[in-house]
């Protein structure tokens, strides 16, 4: 049984984690999965992670210029025992590769292997990692998701500039 769930919620954000909600809102959610540090790019926008519930588990954080919640990404822990994060009630970091892209295409769910590394669910706006990670299958594939990717609804039909 795992310890911690985190629920993606299709085009909004992740658990109480809102797109739209400003840094202070932010840092109160994350806080409770470790040290909420700045994860800021130099020149870029303001980004936010958390280190310390697991050494191995991250949230990044990103935001807009106008200081808005944009963008979420999770890592995966090394023990999914400890935390995972699900999407239509499939466990993302605990079920095998192609178990969760199966399940996904029969809920009817279109993903985009254009990146072969990062399928991607475009209208539900979430990104998948397969690159890296200690168990990869004969390609190279890693064989567990290692981050998700949210971002709001339309994400993956804007402009690449205005991401």
């Amino acid at each position: 049984m795992t310890e911690r769930v985190l629920e993606v919620r299709v085009g909004s954000g992740l658990d109480n984690l809102r797109f739209g909600m400003d840094e202070p809102q932010v840092r109160a959610e994350l806080i409770s999965y470790g040290d909420v540090v700045d994860a800021t790019a130099p020149g870029g926008s303001l980004a936010l992670r958390t280190q310390g519930l697991d050494d191995s588990f991250s949230i990044c954080a990103a935001f807009k210029s106008d200081g808005a919640l944009f963008t979420l990404e999770v890592w995966r822990p090394e023990d999914v025992n400890l935390i995972d994060v699900k999407l239509y009630d499939i466990p993302l970091f605990a079920t095998p590769v192609e178990r969760v892209l199966a399940r996904i295409s029969e809920l009817g769910h279109r993903i985009d292997f254009d990146d072969r590394w990062h399928p991607v669910l475009p209208e539900a706006s979430i990104g998948l990692d397969r690159e890296g990670g200690d168990d990869c299958d004969d390609d190279g594939f890693a064989r567990h998701f290692q981050s998700i990717f949210i971002a709001p609804c339309g994400y993956y039909f804007s402009p690449p500039r205005f991401r």
